[in-house]
């Protein structure tokens, strides 16, 4: 695996983080609109992912 910067991986976390928010803005908002809140949750679960991606990178 390629070494990643401390730098390059702090922001990596930053914005998946703020993927994550963002995502959970439009689920928590999304209720009267189905096809929405569905991708939006879609989103939440890919931000799951890239965090664990990202923490992996780390090690």
């Amino acid at each position: 695996m390629a070494a990643e910067s401390p730098d390059q991986l702090v922001l990596l976390r930053e914005t998946a983080s703020t993927l994550k928010k963002t995502a959970q803005i439009l689920y928590d908002g999304s209720l009267d609109f189905p096809a929405v809140n569905r991708n939006a949750k879609r989103i939440l679960a890919a931000a799951d992912l890239i965090e664990l991606n990202v923490e992996d990178a780390d090690e």
